[in-house]
């Protein structure tokens, strides 16, 4: 797609003294102007619609990744606290 690569923030009928200063498109037609302007900013607004879901998708899989590491390290500290109570248990398995 033809000018895919900017950012289109605006379009008007001729250009303005206060955005001379800034890069700007010429079309033969205020139209053809319109008409690509609305196309490319609808496919800027899918494209950052689609990354935002990607970041989402890889905050969400990191939190989980973050919850399973924090639940293997408790569930590692049971076991030790447990492995610890059978073994004071069989060491006074006489008194018991």
């Amino acid at each position: 797609v033809k000018h895919s690569d900017k950012k289109f923030e605006e379009f008007q009928p001729h250009l303005l003294q206060q955005h001379s200063h800034r890069s700007h498109l010429t079309y033969p037609t205020f139209a053809s102007a319109v008409d690509e302007f609305f196309s490319l900013v609808e496919g800027q607004k899918r494209t950052a619609r689609a990354v935002a879901a990607e970041n989402a998708a890889k905050d969400r899989l990191e939190k989980i990744k973050r919850d399973q590491m924090q639940r293997m390290e408790a569930l590692e500290r049971e076991q030790e606290k447990l492995k610890e109570n059978a073994q004071l248990i069989e060491m006074n398995a006489d008194n018991v």
